[in-house]
């Protein structure tokens, strides 16, 4: 696959194309609104599967990990038998949040009252049990979310119901790819970390799904490194893969296909997973993005980096000296800076539509998805009346 793929990216590069749409698409600028933005919590992030995370946030059992996805406060937790729960992270006394951060535990202790509970979500001691004769301490352990494991995800629901079916949701194709790259073992480098972003959850999740910008935007950052302009994509079922061309990709282009070696130092995967995740992966380290909504004007994105363990201490150097340059410079200061500045045009309601090109096939794939988990659930909402 690996050089299936660099070959469509050197024909791209030697030939100034890219993968293309079908047509140009015009999307109405109402899809921002308020009103169109409170359906899209309910429905794309409440009602659908949800990555939570990776499995190397829990590497071992008796692990913690938390998160905040939509307003929903979640205590992820590696049992002792190596199973993976989610509870909300709310104390069945008065809802006090229970536990913050990451790391190691058998039980957890709200700071307010000192309800404990166990790896498990059981509640395990209420002090003062006296005071609570007749309540059904059986009832009150941590509220279960439902969660399932596989091929290194993590994925999940905000709301009590049927269990994710990981295969399922990404399909044969992609469960089988992502298996592939074997990352369930992979680790967190660094703390988990919040970006602000004054734009739209979709308009951030755009900035992440082509690089017809890298030219422009990235001109003294990126565009140094990797090609613009170029760009593979594949469809699979709501998801999809792009991937991009690193520079050194160039040294192979006269260079018969038996000499190439490892291809995979020369472009890096970027997986959007339905409906709110970027993965881009690369041979020592994944970066996952979770682009969360806050209101119709505004989102946040969890940003976790992920590095394989047999990485060298210079190779984790590398890393960590470059990390801040992706997330401060190019990141905040330029993708997330130039998604800010589309809200105000689009407020307005002057636009009327916004565009995307032939050459931006993966924001269009994206967008029909949301309008038609949008559709179903309209539908279905309209048969139960």
């Amino acid at each position: 696959m690996e050089r299936e793929l660099v070959r469509r990216l050197l024909d791209h590069i030697e030939h100034r194309t890219t993968d293309l749409a079908d047509d140009v698409m015009e999307l109405p600028a109402e899809v921002y609104s308020p009103e169109h933005h409170a359906e899209e919590v309910e429905v794309l992030f409440r009602d659908e599967p949800l990555v939570f995370c990776l499995s190397g946030a829990l590497p071992e059992p008796r692990t913690y990990l938390t998160v905040d996805l939509c307003g929903t406060p979640i205590l992820l937790t590696r049992d002792k038998e190596g199973k993976v729960r989610a509870l909300l992270n709310a104390c069945r006394h008065r809802g006090v949040r229970v536990v913050d951060g990451a790391g190691e535990a058998v039980r957890f202790t709200c700071p307010f009252h000192a309800w404990t509970y166990d790896i498990t979500g059981r509640l395990a001691r209420v002090p003062t049990a006296g005071a609570f004769a007749g309540m059904g301490k059986e009832d009150r352990g941590l509220v279960e979310l439902p969660v399932a494991e596989g091929h290194g995800l993590v994925v999940g629901r905000l709301r009590p119901g049927p269990t994710p079916d990981i295969d399922a949701y990404l399909g044969p194709g992609l469960a089988d790819e992502l298996a592939m790259f074997g990352f369930a073992d992979w680790k967190p480098y660094g703390e988990p970390h919040v970006h602000k972003v004054a734009a739209n959850w979709k308009v951030t999740l755009d900035t992440f799904r082509e690089n017809y910008h890298f030219d422009f935007l990235h001109s003294k950052t990126l565009a140094t490194y990797a090609h613009g302009g170029v760009l593979t994509f594949d469809p699979f079922g709501p998801h999809l893969r792009n991937c991009s061309a690193l520079r050194s990709i160039d040294r192979l282009r006269d260079l018969p296909e038996e000499e190439w070696g490892d291809v995979g130092q020369h472009f890096s995967y970027q997986y959007a997973l339905f409906p709110n995740t970027s993965l881009t992966i690369d041979s020592r380290h994944i970066e996952l993005w979770q682009i969360l909504p806050v209101d119709a004007a505004a989102s946040e994105v969890l940003h976790t980096s992920y590095f394989r363990p047999d990485l060298s201490e210079q190779e984790l150097a590398k890393a960590a000296e470059m990390a801040p340059w992706i997330c401060e410079t190019v990141v905040d200061g330029e993708d997330f800076w130039v998604a800010g500045r589309t809200e105000p045009g689009i407020r307005t309601g002057l636009l009327g539509t916004v565009v995307f090109g032939r050459n931006e096939p993966a924001p269009q794939h994206l967008h029909r998805g949301f309008d038609a988990a949008l559709a179903a659930a309209r539908g279905r909402s309209s048969t139960a009346k």
